[in-house]
């Protein structure tokens, strides 16, 4: 995983075109999860799901992300076609692996539309759930994500941007505005 800083670097000496093909669509940033909670996660393997500690205030979450944005992680994803899903989960053979144990094994699916240039999200019936801006998400129904907003799957919190406002964003040299 890159951090927000060197990918920083990375989007000034490239083109706009060139960095979006390179990222993907899309890019999840995430908030680092504690070592001791990553640690855990490790060790867990492919047992059953521990329940989280809670959301914590949207609020306080934002700023937090705000504040420490050149020192967040993007999440790399793999190519994707024109239409294309990924499982987000606990398990190494998600296309997306998140090391929290308060994530579930197969936790949810990202699900790319590319002509429209969206993405859902589902919870696949988790027992610490999805949230989009603090809000949960119903289990087994499908929720488009808007550039900007914040994900949480368990304990484990993402901003989601679109490849060309995070380039936009970060060749502008100004921190990006999450959970608008």
């Amino acid at each position: 995983m890159l951090t927000v800083r060197e990918l920083k670097s990375l989007a000034s000496r490239l083109s706009e075109q060139y960095f979006c093909r390179q990222v993907g669509p899309f890019a999840l940033v995430q908030k680092p999860p504690r070592p001791v909670v990553e640690q855990m996660a490790l060790r867990m393997g492919a047992q059953r799901t521990v329940l989280g500690s809670g959301m914590g205030s949207l609020e306080s979450l934002q700023v937090s992300m705000l504040l420490n944005f050149d020192a967040l992680l993007v999440a790399t994803l793999p190519p994707l076609r024109t239409h294309d899903a990924l499982t987000v989960g606990r398990l190494p053979s998600c296309e997306l692996v998140i090391n929290d144990p308060s994530v579930s094994k197969q936790h949810a699916t990202l699900r790319w539309h590319g002509p429209a240039s969206t993405c859902c999200v589902t919870d696949l019936q988790t027992t610490n759930g999805t949230y989009i801006n603090g809000q949960p998400l119903t289990p087994s129904q499908e929720y488009i994500i808007r550039d900007g907003e914040l994900l949480r799957f368990g304990d484990a919190d993402f901003a989601f941007f679109l490849a060309k406002s995070l380039y936009a964003r970060l060749s502008r040299g100004t921190q990006a505005r999450v959970g608008l």
